[in-house]
């Protein structure tokens, strides 16, 4: 094992969370605190280095960490990492009692195979379904086994929207019934905020059980393989949930007691018998001509899952405000620490690093705490940085933070996450997922062109990202956010930025080959850093809190 060369002055604590972990790593180089003189902004950005953001990444990604998968050794060994580094840039803990941990108490299941079954009869046709290849059950936090069984009813998209005019269930009795719908999904005439938030699946599960639903068999768009479900749940998709103060898992209140997901060649042959084929129901979405209706199937759906309860923490802390009123208030930055752990094996590699996703977003902002804090005088309102976990497994971190806030959430101006934010190649923009929503966006148009970038829009509009990402529990709080990343647009000649990132998404994304084998451009991730440091800036010190768009669908609901 190599000795890594430090080349400042770092604390004991620390030392001995690095030396037994990593093999190799660049020097860190961290500004020392409370300089005198007047440190400039413009000083500060300057001394935003990649090398610095590359040495943090390296290390959180390294393979002695195991991917960080939320409640395991290497997790925890990050969050001490990132609370070393809160500390030797003097910033204060910001969770229980002022210290740098918010502990999350979770609930890990694994459903049981060989003793769940999904049964389907129809007159006296009895077929019995295979667990893996023909369905799967989600949502097995509340009980360790049960049962249901019950007539199909068909429901669409299972999306009841009033201001859109538009509900599913209208005119369709599903009481007592088991709701079939399609999931992830809703109509693509929605304008694309709107399509993600009801694409949501706990929006579904709530809005099914409303209308006095026992159980839900979801059915999959086309365009989406089996394959891609199977490996989701395998890495930790819909496995975990965090516990309330009564020790129960979090929005499953409701009375439906079974989700399923059921395999698109058994649904094919499950409508064949109908009125309507599959193919027929899934053209009847591009036609806007799709309506529920009663199956003639009855289903009969039992599971039994084994239950962990482990405990994890996020990461909080705060740089206070220099304005006696505006402190008060609080710019706040997120980015995951969490990724995938060790799972299925892909080129002789286990260990799902998450460089990129999101070690990088953390070294990021570990870098700016080491800038504002270097600065003559903080910024006016407060800073909080929080590092969440299990966002990888549906936005929990973030989620249990907004339910069980360390800081008044009313005094919280915004949001901005940090997920992905490195690219492979030099670019020249950003993109900020959500701008549109918000005075934010504004904000983050200008300071963009102050640091030498453009801001183009979300490359994937369809995909409903916004709604999908670790701000999305704060927008439900009424925190005007976005979720900045790198752009697309290559800056160099016959480049095409956005082909490179859709490679990337099918070879490395969640994957072992997300580590820092690969070719990683930090020069540009330092020029990004600088426009958020700049970004959060501007919005501590701007003396008006940013506000809603006028009718904007996120503001109109949760404001």
């Amino acid at each position: 094992m190599k000795k890594i060369n430090f080349t400042t002055v770092i604390t004991f604590s620390l030392c001995s969370i690095l030396f037994p972990l990593v093999h190799t790593t660049n020097a860190i180089a961290i500004k020392p605190m409370n300089n005198p003189g007047n440190v400039t902004v413009n000083q500060v950005m300057e001394q935003i280095r990649p090398e610095s953001i590359k040495a943090h990444t390296a290390f959180l990604s390294d393979d002695q960490l195991e991917g960080r998968r939320t409640g395991t050794r290497g997790y925890m060994l990050a969050a001490k990492y990132i609370r070393s580094q809160c500390e030797l840039n003097g910033l204060s803990g910001a969770a229980e009692n002022k210290t740098y941990f918010q502990k999350v108490p979770f609930v890990r299941t694994m459903v049981l195979p060989n003793e769940s079954s999904l049964r389907l009869t129809k007159g006296n046709e009895k077929r019995s379904l295979n667990y893996n290849k023909d369905f799967v059950i989600l949502d097995t936090h509340r009980e360790t086994e049960g049962s249901i069984s019950g007539d199909l009813v068909f429901v669409g998209f299972g999306v009841t929207a009033p201001e859109m005019g538009y509900d599913d269930y209208f005119g369709v009795d599903v009481k007592g019934k088991i709701v079939v719908m399609i999931m992830m999904a809703a109509p693509p005439t929605f304008p694309s905020a709107v399509r993600a938030y009801y694409s949501n699946h706990d929006i579904k599960r709530a809005n099914a059980a409303a209308h006095g639903a026992q159980g839900i068999i979801y059915l999959r768009l086309p365009n989406w393989k089996w394959s891609s479900l199977l490996r989701g749940v395998s890495i930790g998709w819909n496995t975990l949930r965090w516990l309330d103060d009564n020790g129960k898992p979090n929005d499953m209140k409701d009375s439906l007691k079974i989700v399923a997901v059921l395999n698109n060649s058994e649904a094919g042959a499950m409508f064949a018998t109908e009125n309507r084929s599959l193919e027929d129901v899934f053209a009847s979405i591009d036609k806007g001509t799709l309506k529920g209706f009663r199956l003639s199937t009855h289903a009969d759906i039992a599971f039994k899952s084994r239950h962990e309860k482990f405990e994890c923490v996020n990461v909080i802390a705060l740089l206070e405000g220099s304005d006696q009123i505006l402190k008060k208030e609080y710019v706040l930055f997120s980015a995951h620490l969490d990724h995938f752990g060790i799972g299925k094996t892909i080129d002789g590699d286990s260990i799902y690093n998450g460089a990129i996703d999101n070690a990088g977003g953390c070294a990021e902002l570990i870098e700016l705490m080491r800038a504002y804090s270097s600065l003559s005088k903080p910024p006016k309102r407060s800073t909080v940085f929080l590092f969440t976990t299990a966002e990888e497994c549906g936005q929990l971190g973030s989620d249990y933070f907004a339910h069980h806030p360390t800081i008044p959430l009313k005094q919280v101006v915004s949001d901005l996450n940090v997920d992905e934010p490195m690219s492979l190649i030099p670019v020249s923009d950003v993109i900020g997922f959500g701008c549109e929503h918000s005075s934010l966006g504004a904000t983050v148009q200008l300071t963009a062109g102050k640091t030498g970038f453009t801001v183009n829009p979300d490359p994937y509009p369809d995909e409903g990202l916004f709604a999908r990402s670790d701000v999305f529990p704060l927008v439900q709080e009424g925190i005007p956010s976005v979720w900045i990343t790198v752009g697309t647009k290559s800056s160099q000649q016959g480049i095409d930025g956005l082909a490179v990132q859709k490679n990337w998404m099918v070879t490395n994304y969640h994957s072992p080959k997300d580590d820092l084998s690969q070719p990683i451009d930090f020069k540009t991730t330092a020029k990004f850093n600088r426009f958020l440091f700049l970004l959060g800036y501007t919005i501590a010190n701007n003396i008006d809190r940013p506000v809603w768009n006028k009718n904007d669908f996120f503001g109109n609901k949760f404001e």
